[in-house]
């Protein structure tokens, strides 16, 4: 398999109204929702224009936080898990999503499983990174061991490294992937205590690299298909990172995602099939 080239990607269509309640963290402006709305349209223009097929499903108005698919279902290949997120808030998204997946599952080929034990296990797609030789996953406050366990038992064939995300919301709210084994990482003290652990932890550790950014979300990029999709806001911290311009690079506006907590890598889940 050749790992970050995808055929297809799983988005929300449009942002619902409703998102200006999307769950943070943190107090933040308001979200404006016209921006956002066309925020979204211009990453699904890129992601179109760079020739991958998107699945789309409806945004709902009872499920704010629908747009950040990646939450709900993780894929590899075209194998899909189907996820149970640790914010309660966020459960039914995932019946949306799975609903979808299994409208195309026959003519794409997909291997879909979910979490059993709903109630106990809970995982978020945001807490798992591939790095083209295995998982690394965050245990975090939207994800736990049980959770980890049922999506090691689908995914049997690739090692998993877990880590503490003791502060944030994700994992990859503190870093993400720009090519197989090149890892992009905050400088902050809570993705330092992150790294820290894949050094410590990961068979793979002697074999990774890492390109260090001074902010969390700059730490966020989405690579796919020898593309990156980078934030605007975060230009300057990007200049003299050969790794980054090994891609074609496209830019995007991400404003009003980020006041609800929302990285590039959210609002999409790559599969090839």
């Amino acid at each position: 398999m050749n790992y970050f080239e995808y055929t297809h990607a799983l988005v929300c269509a449009d942002v619902p109204r409703s998102v200006i309640n999307g769950l943070s963290l943190d107090k933040h402006e308001p979200v404006d929702y016209e921006l956002a709305k066309k925020q979204h349209e211009a990453y699904l223009k890129t992601l179109e224009d760079s020739g991958l097929n998107l699945i789309r499903f409806s945004s709902n108005e009872n499920h704010p936080d629908c747009v950040f698919v990646e939450d709900t279902c993780i894929a590899l290949g075209n194998k899909v898990f189907i996820t149970n997120p640790g914010a309660e808030s966020r459960r039914n998204e995932v019946l949306v999503v799975k609903s979808k997946l299994e409208q195309v599952s026959r003519e794409l080929n997909l291997q879909i499983a979910s979490v059993q034990n709903t109630s106990s296990s809970f995982i978020e797609g945001g807490d798992c990174m591939f790095t083209g030789k295995e998982f690394i996953i965050g245990i975090s406050t939207r994800t736990n061991q049980q959770g980890i366990d049922e999506f090691k038992s689908f995914f049997k064939e690739y090692p998993v490294t877990v880590c503490q995300v003791a502060e944030g919301l994700h994992l990859k709210s503190f870093m993400s992937m720009v090519l197989p084994g090149v890892i992009i990482i905050s400088q902050t003290k809570e993705a330092k205590l992150i790294e820290e652990q894949i050094l410590s932890k990961s068979i793979f550790a002697s074999e990774y690299q890492f390109v260090k950014v001074d902010e969390n979300c700059a730490a966020n990029v989405l690579a796919f298909n020898r593309n990156i999709l980078t934030c605007m806001e975060y230009e300057s911290m990007y200049l003299n990172k050969d790794d980054l311009d090994k891609h074609k690079r496209f830019r995007v506006e991400n404003s009003e995602f980020k006041k609800i907590d929302g990285c590039l890598t959210c609002r999409s889940v790559f599969f090839k099939i």
